[in-house]
């Protein structure tokens, strides 16, 4: 026991959870304070209040795409400025889904997160590059 653990704290817990607690403490070979303290300094909170906000971003955003997609239909053919729109969304789309992603995950934890922001960059590298050449 820590020298700087003074404080106790109470919690009630059903039968059951009490059961899983002491069952994946004794999984990691901990005591189920331990366990507790260590699973409380690894785990994110995930502020559920702004996803709401984040999904109504995206389907604004989704509703923009839809009108330049009805035009392009409507006329057989998508003109640089709107297809230029068409881009600027998706990369709004994809900046909001991140925000997501991020507040969700611990892209830390999670590899597949990290690996997708590695393939945007690299993609956004060779699109650069792409400019480059081309000018």
């Amino acid at each position: 026991m820590s020298k700087n653990r003074t404080e106790r704290i109470f919690i009630r817990v059903s039968p059951t959870e009490k059961k899983k607690i002491e069952e994946k403490a004794a999984l990691v070979n901990k005591s189920v304070a331990n366990y507790l303290i260590d699973l409380s300094e690894t785990s994110k909170v995930i502020n559920t209040k702004i996803i709401p906000t984040l999904i109504l971003d995206i389907r604004r955003v989704g509703t923009n795409i839809n009108q330049i997609a009805a035009v392009a239909n409507s006329q057989k053919y998508i003109n640089k400025p709107l297809l230029l729109k068409v881009i600027e969304h998706e990369k709004e789309i994809a900046g909001l889904l991140r925000q997501i992603l991020e507040e969700v995950y611990n892209t830390e934890e999670h590899t597949l997160l990290g690996l997708e922001i590695k393939i945007d960059k690299l993609k956004n590298t060779v699109e650069r590059m792409n400019d480059n050449g081309s000018s």
